[in-house]
């Protein structure tokens, strides 16, 4: 680990403030860490005050710009000019390793710039705030097991980690893990909002569909079966849950199909901006 000791972070917005709550949260990670964001929000500036954080509000104010690992959490239309403000202002006596959770851009971006830099590509999702996250890696060819290792060990301490070895595979991942918290947030939503629009107080038609999702994870993380045994252990023949599973699953796969298409079009988006 001490080859990569002094880390920057490169924004604190919500993807990268939720890589720092994480990373700040564990203490098991011994990193001198920085912070570059122009925008501070007020939890983040609170989480960099307790912590002791460096924070700088551009490349230009930095005092030792000798880092180890630099991990860019920008805006994908912004890595441009947040490269080319690292070319001028970071130390070029040490080859600094990246790593990237900008959606849709490639590794080939970075090289660009740090010609010598190994890259490591990830698509975390938001939970990583929460140590419950899922982040998916892909690393450049001069990425060594070291590197790879620190890497795992960063993820791995805010939730589940794979790697890919084909980098079109993070399109796929950006589509269905980084957008999917907001599809399962839509769907307590929904199922709030028809509770309510059932006579449910608002209140109590949160607390319940809340609950419900946050049960239903539970037993999901802490049971071995499969997805559509744990379904099929809820819906009893001729019962509730058959008869609203018969609408959900109909012949024509209906809500399957516009769940589908609706992926397929964040797919698409991934693969517009990786271009």
């Amino acid at each position: 680990m001490d080859t990569h000791k002094k880390l920057l972070i490169l924004g604190a917005g919500k993807m990268g403030g939720s890589l720092l709550r994480g990373l700040t949260a564990s203490n098991k990670l011994d990193f001198d860490i920085s912070v570059i964001e122009p925008n501070l929000s007020n939890d983040i500036q609170k989480l960099i005050n307790i912590n002791a954080i460096e924070y700088y509000k551009s490349a230009e104010n930095i005092k030792d710009p000798d880092f180890d690992l630099v991990i860019f959490a920008v805006k994908p239309q912004a890595v441009n000019e947040v490269c080319k403000g690292l070319v001028k202002n970071l130390s070029q006596k040490k080859i600094f390793s990246i790593i990237s959770i900008l959606a849709g851009t490639k590794i080939k971006e970075f090289e660009g710039f740090f010609k010598e830099s190994p890259v490591i590509r990830t698509m975390p999702n938001l939970a990583v705030s929460e140590g419950s996250g899922f982040t998916a890696l892909c690393g450049s060819i001069n990425v060594n097991k070291s590197f790879k290792a620190i890497a795992s060990r960063i993820f791995s301490e805010v939730g589940e980690v794979i790697w890919v070895d084909d980098e079109d595979m993070m399109d796929v991942i950006t589509a269905t893990s980084g957008s999917g918290p907001a599809y399962f947030f839509f769907l307590t939503e929904c199922l709030a909002l028809i509770a309510e629009e059932m006579g449910m107080s608002q209140q109590d038609s949160y607390k319940l569909s809340r609950q419900v999702a946050l049960g239903s994870a539970d037993v999901m993380r802490n049971s071995t079966e499969s997805l559509a045994s744990l379904r099929k252990k809820v819906t009893s023949k001729g019962g509730t849950t058959e008869a609203a599973l018969d609408v959900l699953m109909d012949s024509e796969k209906e809500f399957y199909n516009i769940f589908k298409k609706a992926i397929k079009e964040a797919f698409k988006r991934s693969k517009e901006l990786s271009n």
